[in-house]
């Protein structure tokens, strides 16, 4: 038949009229004939599939009381028959779950385990899935698997809010944490657990947090939960017990420290009363000393880390100090550094007037030097801050002094090596663009110039960039105006060489280094950069450098660059050796550079004390004179800007490793 597109437009017109009805009258059908159908009971098509059900549901009953009674192996007689029907069987998740419980009675812990394993794959929706992974990550407990029970018990925290899972699922996280020695994480989840239970029943957790600080935890792993807890419970636990350690311990440095943080963050607490009296006690020690030493450090917050080092530092060199000055003729003061700027100058006077130390070390940070620049000459006391990058500290008065790895004095030292003992004398700059960035290439060009060097091009890149190409062309482009050729590419003897005029063209840097500081990752990205524009120079850096990343993300594109620390581990130097290990056995870590300048700012006080300096006057004024204060270097003078002219490592990259070349 022909087509008509009038009978068939007629044709859907109809058969959309005939739907439209038809829905209008489902919507009008009768309410109650709907509830009715909707109410009406579905007759199972086969009866015996009820049946069959509550037979097995009898015989899991069965199963759970024989492992109730203790007799796993009746239990397993009964199951063999109804697991051999698969895993698509009715139940049969709930059968594999009580072979898993069986097994485990019998004392089977890994075929348990495999059991559980087993069964979370093969049942990742049944409903019984908390409960195998909680008896997963017991087992996982007993078998000390730490890291893989937290990952078990963690998932079963995240996918279930049912309470009981909730509070098994913390309590078992506990053992686990406290089985890896993740005190403050078991701590954390005691005091989850607890937040979800009565008050008159949190007696056993609050007995088990006591008993951790008490009887597990070490002073390190107090410190994390004295941070993570700073003015809460159990953060004053943690606090009295360090009290408690240091006391006993006799050292008063760290006892007073503590004593100091705990009135200042829980005033009002029941052991305050106690904290005031051992703090009279210490003040009374350390008045009672011949010569009392100040150190203003931060013992809080971001900078804790760099306030315990420096105090580490201090320590170990008071302790050597002691030896030949002895015990009762040096005491030490210490006050927390991290407090709100407007209040430092008042708590830092307070501590000159009340203790009247011969000399102070710190602050750490330029900007708290500068909140209390006016104190060092109002009360005629040396400040020696170990780490404030300020080439000029004598800027604030005649009693500043400095130990730090200054910006200038680094680039300083990095480039009388360059100059003088590589030979170098043309350079670029490629600098990170921040504040630090910024002054060390200030620094760099200034120093270059005024030792008769030359600086062909400067460029700043973004920190975390992963493209400077733009700025390396800009850099070679300048070169080529200058010094820089395109010379053909010299190939290996056993490949043919090109016909002539079409010899391949390269860059040749006309300049012997480039000045590439910055952070370990941006440095390893821009020197692969850099060497795929053909800028194949040694590159010279800064002390951020000295990281060992570095070596795994950029060793190839690095060999034969250099930069300056006033810290090397790897040192060649004796005295640094011999520093390092004394640190190491003292504190069981490393030092790092924080460390190893309060410490040589401790030494130097010390020495001027064995000098026969006895008031911060005498002090200063050895400062400024002598030629031969003991540093980690050798022998020192502080400068014109009362900065420590210490010695500065030269490490270079030689065969993928750090090597010391000075």
């Amino acid at each position: 038949m022909p087509f008509n597109p009038q009978l068939s437009t007629r044709r859907l017109l109809a058969a959309f009229g005939c739907f439209f009805w038809c829905a209008c009258l489902a919507l009008t059908w009768p309410a109650p004939l709907v509830a009715q159908i909707d109410e009406t009971p579905i007759e199972d098509p086969n009866p015996l599939v009820a049946v069959e059900h509550e037979a097995e549901n009898e015989r899991i009953q069965r199963i759970k009381f024989l492992l109730e009674q203790g007799q796993p192996d009746q239990a397993l007689a009964m199951l063999e028959p109804l697991l051999e029907s698969g895993s698509d069987a009715p139940l049969a998740d709930a059968f594999t779950l009580l072979q898993a419980k069986a097994v485990q009675a019998k004392g089977e812990t890994k075929h348990a385990i495999i059991i559980l394993e087993q069964f979370l794959e093969e049942y990742p929706i049944s409903s019984r899935t908390d409960e195998a992974r909680l008896l997963l990550g017991q087992l996982y407990i007993q078998t000390t698997q730490a890291n893989r029970a937290i990952t078990v018990l963690t998932n079963a925290l995240n996918r279930s809010l049912d309470p009981t899972t909730q509070t098994q699922g913390w309590q078992l996280l506990r053992q686990a944490y406290e089985l890896k020695g993740e005190y403050t994480k078991a701590v954390q989840m005691a005091l989850k657990q607890m937040n979800k239970t009565p008050d008159d029943q949190r007696g056993e957790l609050i007995d088990y947090i006591q008993g951790l600080i008490l009887q597990k935890m070490s002073e390190r792993s107090l410190g994390d939960l004295l941070d993570t807890f700073s003015t809460k419970f159990p953060g004053d636990l943690a606090l009295i017990r360090l009290i408690e350690l240091h006391t006993a311990q006799g050292d008063e440095v760290l006892a007073e420290r503590d004593i100091q943080a705990f009135l200042h963050r829980f005033p009002n607490h029941p052991y305050a009363q106690t904290a005031v009296a051992l703090m009279q006690s210490f003040i009374s020690k350390i008045k009672a000393h011949q010569y009392v030493i100040a150190a203003v450090l931060p013992f809080s917050g971001k900078m804790k880390p760099f306030g315990s080092d420096a105090l580490n530092g201090i320590r170990l060199a008071l302790e050597e100090g002691r030896t030949h000055l002895g015990s009762n003729t040096l005491g030490i003061v210490v006050k927390d550094s991290a407090i709100p700027p407007a209040q430092l100058p008042h708590e830092v006077e307070q501590v000159l007037r009340e203790f009247k130390p011969i000399a102070l070390i710190g602050p750490l940070l330029a900007r708290q030097v500068q909140q209390v620049a006016d104190l060092p000459d109002w009360a005629e006391v040396p400040f020696v801050t170990p780490t404030a990058s300020i080439s000029n500290v004598k800027q604030f008065g005649r009693f500043w002094f400095s130990t730090a790895l200054t910006t200038r004095l680094q680039v300083t030292k990095l480039v009388d090596h360059a100059m003088r003992t590589l030979g170098f004398s043309r350079f670029c700059i490629l600098a990170p663009d921040t504040s630090y960035g910024r002054e060390l290439a200030r620094n760099f060009y200034d120093i270059v110039r005024r030792n008769g060097g030359e600086i062909i091009a400067a460029e700043s890149y973004q920190r975390g960039t992963t493209d400077a190409s733009a700025q390396i062309q800009r850099l070679k482009d300048r070169d080529l105006s200058l010094y820089g050729e395109m010379l053909p590419f010299e190939y290996p003897d056993t490949q043919k060489a090109p016909k002539p005029g079409e010899e391949q063209l390269v860059y040749t840097p006309g300049f012997d280094a480039m000045f590439l500081p910055g952070h370990p990752t941006d440095v390893a990205f821009l020197s692969a950069q850099l060497a795929y524009f053909d800028v194949k120079t040694p590159l010279l850096g800064s002390n951020t450098w000295n990281h060992p990343d570095l070596l795994k993300w950029g060793r190839s594109t690095l060999e034969r660059s250099t930069f300056g620390d006033a810290l090397f581990l790897q040192s060649t130097d004796p005295d640094v050796q011999e520093f390092i290990q004394k640190y190491r056995e003292k504190f069981q870590l490393d030092p790092s550079i924080f460390a190893a300048q309060a410490y040589d700012a401790m030494r130097v006080i010390l020495d001027t004390i064995r000098h026969g300096a006895t008031t911060g006057r005498e002090v200063r004024d050895q400062l400024f004179i002598r030629h031969d204060f003991p540093t980690l270097g050798g022998l020192a003078a502080f400068g014109d800007g009362g900065v420590l002219d210490r010695k500065v490592y030269m490490i270079q990259v030689a065969n993928g490793r750090f090597v010391q070349v000075n």
